[in-house]
């Protein structure tokens, strides 16, 4: 499938010379946390999936959408033929696209089609993902992001403000993603809404299992609310209608009623249920990120694969019950757990129901969980927007581990790499420490003294040119192999003060009384 949709003119953009182009082919998820990147660009020009092209079309901060099927692109690519008709083949799919001048393009997708795709356009300037001698390549810092998945535990930079670092922003763009409701949506909805407040909408299914809270839990959550008074919509997609049907069957004939409307939207019309609805319950799912765009509020229920540090919900006051078992967050084609996934069953109904009833009743995120027995290995995390993007406040404070100080250090110091206008501020950082964390526990407190030691001594390394220097720090420090762009490949700017601001955390993390 291949098409131009309508056009749209920015006023602020004049002329082919200042066109840019946003490609995004990938899920719904992911267009919609492209949105503060799109604002910060200026509306440009997008491509996206025929999947992706009502929100894009709904995105008040887009010039031309541009839709692309990529199965398009990977048959054109695997066809039973010659090199050289495949080459021709994906030429001629392509070629509609690349006769319009374009100044800048923004490729978020790491495939090698994606990449040929950008270079298509004669002249332009690349970012993100592209060809360099034939190596697949990012920006000066994609290397520190790629390290951060050797252990994901680590990670608190969210997807959202690293795509809008594309765009080097001096803050956030936008204080939530992006999605206008219009009005003929809101009165579809309205004809298949029930009557009544509160209104919670229930997204039941995932992407993925390993990402799906048990059904027989969400039918104990509904079966509460029901007898709390609110009235239950379920949403998602007709292939997710087989879960509304069990979780009615476990809830039972005295469980109360429930509007199902799986398969009976699309997109804009599920929008504004959304933003209809007094609180959306969903793990890690488009529809989540749909609601945060349309401004509803969110308890978010992470498990498995999931990581609310790195696609959580975006904005400010969202619940966040993140699930984590010794394994976690795992590997979503390769499980530990072998696909079992215990940690679907540590987050209880009870605590969500306690946690949901306080929400429905304005109570804050922080207040939400006050009195909330949560068991071992679940962690509450409330949403909020700083001066550089998303973070997650710990709201049932653990003791600061070597790990819990070394993922702030990385984050401080992958904040300086993705932005360099961005500043540490150590009364900032020294804060939150001491009002999310319980002291460390001396050996930890050791550790994380010899990690702020081998940081400063990776930043003299790297100011000084010195790479067998810098390879033997991170071969006694490999907490910070992330920051390893010293021992190989071109260095990033500001990657030694980079270096020194993960140094400073560290030292901050061991005073912490």
């Amino acid at each position: 499938m291949l098409a131009l949709s309508e056009r749209v003119a920015p006023e602020n953009l004049s002329g082919a010379d200042a066109r840019r182009v946003v490609i995004q082919l990938a899920r719904l998820g992911d267009f919609l946390q492209t949105t503060p990147l799109l604002a910060a660009l200026g509306r440009p020009d997008v491509l996206v999936t025929p999947a992706q092209a009502p929100l894009a079309q709904a995105c008040r901060h887009r010039g031309q959408v541009m839709i692309l099927d990529p199965a398009t692109l990977e048959d054109a690519a695997r066809a039973d033929e010659s090199a050289r008709l495949r080459l021709a083949r994906l030429q001629g799919v392509l070629r509609p696209f690349w006769q319009e001048p374009v100044s800048e393009i923004f490729n978020l997708n790491l495939s090698a089609l994606c990449a040929s795709l950008a270079a298509g356009w004669p002249g332009a300037k690349l970012h993100g993902w592209r060809w360099d001698n034939g190596e697949l390549v990012g920006e000066s810092w994609s290397a520190f992001m790629m390290g951060m998945v050797a252990d994901r535990r680590l990670t608190r930079l969210h997807l959202t403000d690293i795509l809008a670092s594309y765009a080097a922003p001096t803050g956030p763009p936008l204080e939530r993603l992006d999605h206008q409701v219009s009005r003929a949506a809101r009165q579809r909805a309205a004809a298949l809404l029930p009557p009544g407040r509160p209104l919670v909408a229930l997204q039941l299914g995932a992407n993925n299992d390993l990402r799906r809270w048990p059904i027989a839990s969400f039918a104990a959550l509904a079966k509460g609310l029901s007898e709390q008074g609110a009235n239950l919509v379920l949403v998602g997609s007709s292939r997710e209608k087989v879960l509304g049907r069990r979780l009615k069957r476990e809830m039972g004939p005295s469980g109360g009623e429930v509007c199902d409307l799986m398969g009976r939207t699309d997109l804009l019309a599920l929008a504004a249920v959304l933003e209809a609805s007094d609180l959306t319950i969903s793990a890690d799912t488009g529809s989540l990120h749909l609601a945060t765009a349309v401004g509803a509020r969110v308890l978010a229920l992470y498990m498995g694969p999931a990581q609310a540090h790195e696609t959580g919900p975006y904005g400010h006051g969202h619940l966040v019950l993140q699930a984590r078992d010794r394994c976690g967050p795992c590997q979503e084609s390769a499980p530990v757990c072998q696909g079992q996934a215990p940690c679907r069953m540590l987050i209880t109904p009870q605590a969500a129901l306690k946690a949901s009833l306080a929400l429905l009743q304005g109570t804050s995120a922080r207040g939400a969980v006050r009195n909330l027995s949560l068991p071992a290995g679940v962690e509450a995390l409330a949403g909020e927007l700083d001066r550089f993007g998303q973070r997650y406040c710990r709201l049932t404070p653990p003791r600061l581990s070597t790990g819990e100080g070394l993922a702030l250090a990385l984050r401080e110091a992958g904040r300086l790499l993705l932005r360099p206008s961005y500043e540490s501020i150590s009364s900032q950082v020294t804060e939150e420490l001491k009002s999310e964390y319980q002291p460390p526990l001396e050996s930890a407190r050791q550790e994380l003294d010899a990690l702020a030691r081998a940081a400063a001594q990776l930043a003299v390394a790297v100011e000084l040119g010195d790479r067998a220097a810098g390879k033997r720090v991170l071969a006694a420090a490999p907490g910070l192999r992330a920051l390893g762009h010293v021992a190989k490949g071109k260095q990033p700017a500001g990657l030694s003060q980079a270096c020194r601001a993960a140094s400073a955390v560290l030292e901050l993390s061991t005073g912490v009384r």
